[in-house]
Order: C-alpha cells, then structure tokens, then sequence
C-alpha cells in the first residue's frame, strides 16, 4: 500500500523531530546507491516510497497490508537462494523485538535484477515502541566485489603466512626475499648471527646480505657451495614455485647449520637458518666414528674428507704392533689403539680430522698449519706414545712412526707422499719423516 503526498505532509507533521532536517537527511539519503527507500508505520499498517521505481511499485501495490506488499516485493528481487533468507528478515512483527536494543539491523542477499544487495531496517523517532521504520534496500555489488577481494588476498596471505609459519617452525632464522626489488625482509634471526651481520634497522640488499653472511658465518670449505644454492638463477632453474631444498654446511665455529629454500612465488624466496649440530653429530657418529677408537672411520675419509683442501696430511701406526696382538692379545691391541688414538685426538684442533685409515693405520689431515708447528706437533705425539702405560698390560712398550707431507692440495692426492714417508719412518722405527707435497699438472 503507497500513500498520496497528502499523507505524507501528515506523516512528516506528526513526526516528532524538525521536519526540514528530516527532509534534508532523506534527500541525502536518495542520493546514495539505494535500490528503494520508504517509511513503515506499524501502527497505522502504511507505506510511503521514498525511493521506488515501476518495478518495486507493482508488487508493493499487490498486498493487502505493508507486510504483504514487503514481502512480494523482497522474494521478487531476490535470488531463489535468498528468497528464505529475506522472506524472515522482513517479518515485521518480530521487529520490534529485533530492534529491541538496536537502532539498525541490515541482512545482504543476492538479487535478481541488482546482483549483491543489502536490506536495512532504522529506526525513526525515539518512542519506546517501535513505530515508524525506514526500509531501504540497497545495491552493495562494489563493497561485495572489494570484500571478495579481500577474501581472496586475505586467504593468499593466510597460505604465505602458513607457509612462512611451516619453515619458521624450529627455525632459529628466517629472511624472505623479493628477487625484483632485492628487498630482505626478515621475520626472526638469532642473536649471534645479528651481531656477525651488524642488521640495522634498514637490512642490506639481498646480494650485500649474502655475501655478508657467508664470509662471516660460513666455514670457509663450505662457502662456494652455499652460494651456488642461494643464488637467484639457481633457484628459478632448479627450484619450482612451492618447492623446497634443504642444505647441511658447517659455520665459523664449525658446528652444523641446515638452511632450507623455499620458493613461495615466482619472485619470492624464504630462506631459513637452524643450528643442526647435535643432531647432525649424532648421527655422523654412528655413520662416520670408529667404535673402538672414537675417531673418525674409513668411511668418513672415503665420503668426506677425501676431496678436502689439506695443507697436511700424516699417516702413522703403531711399530711392531702384530708383535702385541701375538704375545698379548687382541684385548691388549684394542687397548692399545684406543690409547694411541686418544693422544692423536687430545693432540689435533677442532678443524684438524683424525681418521683410522685401516687396523692400526691412522691418517690426520691438518688444515692452516706451516712446516715448522707441524713437524714440532708429530714430535710431541710421538714422545706420548712412548709413555702410554696399559692398565692391565704394564709389561707392553709402544712406540708410533710418523709419515707426513705438507703443501696446498686435496688430501686423497696428498696421500700417497704422507704414504711414501711413512714407509721411510718405518725403517727406523719411533721417528718422524716429513715431505713436500708436489702437485701434479
């Protein structure tokens, strides 16, 4: 039902606010993007259109009251999945119990003719019974479609976020990297590696990082490799969007450190950093550590340290020592290459690797080390050798020869000199030979 213009100047007489302001809010209101607009009166069962055209006129004039003209008017608008939804929010008799401690209530369905809408009930006047209601029914496409939007940036964040979350966890450091701006973020870094680094507020460009990062955290056997993994052309080559790798390297303290990749767009990279130390050792122990001696076994020499850079390599075993394993024993010999290997070890430093190459055959590799250190080092642990006293053995005398070479090179070519001299000491007995290493061209 539509009043004429007669009623409304009777409405808007009788309504209990300045009329001229009222007038000025509805003109505002007309202006923005509503799809109809009118003024309910529950009490005298009457509807005034603000805002309506011939579409929405022809189904409130159906009704035999402002409920059924609302209502033919809403479930002809709205989409047949709306319909039910709208149908009840435009029930008028639960209104004033729904607008009980609320001067607005809205509910959005999807229309017809106008895609996204929204339905609004506000209240007019201050009476404590509801009376007089302003229904207006908007065209909310544009707020819908930036809500869409954000809905879909807010799950694409959601799925960075979880990303980042996954590689964060157990993660001492984590930077993010955009390849076309060269931006660094960083999202959690450790303490020590803050202070290798010096970060500022404002971090370096990725390339300034890594290079930073490497020369001052990195062992320096380790450095060339990790930069090949970090390096951009690398990461787009062989590193699809999603993908990870994970890549084990030793830092300036020599302990293990694992750094995982993982390319989370076509662009951006994260990058974290965790201390491995312990739980890689664990278990080089039980792969690499020699049981009885607990230096490192032939197998680590094979895998590891074979391709090193060595500027000493010394091979040395224990004289006569098939004479003890005869006259004593294998109990007795085992004592005895445990002895001789703990006077090896206690004799090295942390970059140094003792290895038992084979029976009572030890080789130690020497990094940094000049001839002179190196040669005065081999005479003290000769000298130990010679007061080793077994506990249960106190009749066996052991002494060690020593066979070393020293230069620039990788300890697998190195070998075969450390070898040579060997056999030399070994004529002799409880001596020390030493040789220039000559690599080959």
């Amino acid at each position: 039902m539509v009043i004429d213009m007669g009623d409304c100047k009777k409405f808007i007489a009788d309504f209990p606010v300045n009329s001229a302001e009222f007038l000025t809010a509805i003109t505002y209101a007309t202006t923005e993007l509503y799809i109809s607009m009118h003024v309910l009166d529950l009490v005298d069962n009457t509807a005034f259109s603000i805002k309506t055209n011939e579409f929405i006129d022809k189904f409130m004039k159906c009704g035999n009251s402002v409920q059924e003209s609302l209502t033919n008017v809403m479930v002809n608008l709205a989409c047949p999945e709306s319909v039910e939804t709208i149908k009840n929010f435009t029930i008028l008799s639960t209104l004033p119990e729904r607008m009980k401690n609320t001067n607005v209530i809205s509910e959005i369905f999807h229309g017809k003719i106008h895609g996204w809408s929204k339905a609004i009930f506000v209240r007019v006047g201050q009476e404590k019974t509801l009376r007089r209601v302003l229904f207006f029914v908007e065209n909310v496409n544009a707020q819908m479609t930036k809500l869409e939007q954000e809905k879909v940036l807010l799950e694409q964040n959601r799925k960075q976020q979880n990303m980042i979350n996954a590689l964060m966890n157990g993660y001492a450091s984590v930077v993010s990297v955009d390849f076309v701006t060269e931006k660094v973020e960083i999202f959690r870094v450790n303490d020590r590696i803050k202070r290798a680094l010096s970060l500022m507020k404002e971090p370096p460009s990725f390339k300034t990082l890594v290079e930073k990062f490497i020369n001052t955290t990195v062992r320096e056997e380790d450095r060339e490799s990790l930069r090949k993994v970090i390096d951009e052309s690398y990461i787009k080559e062989y590193l699809p969007v999603g993908g990870s790798l994970s890549k084990i390297f030793h830092n300036e303290l020599g302990q293990y450190v694992e750094m995982k990749v993982v390319r989370t767009g076509e662009e951006m990279t994260m990058f974290g950093f965790t201390d491995k130390n312990n739980e890689i050792t664990e278990i080089n122990d039980k792969i690499y550590r020699d049981s009885l001696t607990q230096v490192m076994n032939r197998k680590y020499f094979d895998d590891k340290l074979a391709s090193r850079d060595s500027q000493a390599v010394v091979m040395a075993d224990i004289d006569f020592f098939k004479d003890v394993n005869d006259n004593y024993g294998h109990q007795c010999g085992d004592a005895a290459l445990a002895a001789v290997a703990s006077i090896l070890s206690s004799s090295v430093r942390n970059l140094d690797r003792v290895v038992r190459y084979g029976g009572d055959e030890f080789l130690i590799s020497f990094k940094g080390i000049s001839h002179e250190v190196l040669k005065n080092r081999l005479e003290q642990m000769r000298a130990r050798a010679e007061k080793i006293k077994l506990q249960d053995y106190p009749d066996v005398k052991l002494t060690m020869s020593f066979g070393g070479t020293f230069g620039d090179g990788i300890v697998s070519d190195m070998l075969s000199f450390a070898d040579k001299a060997l056999y030399v000491s070994k004529k002799k007995r409880n001596c020390v030979t030493l040789v220039p290493f000559e690599e080959k061209n």
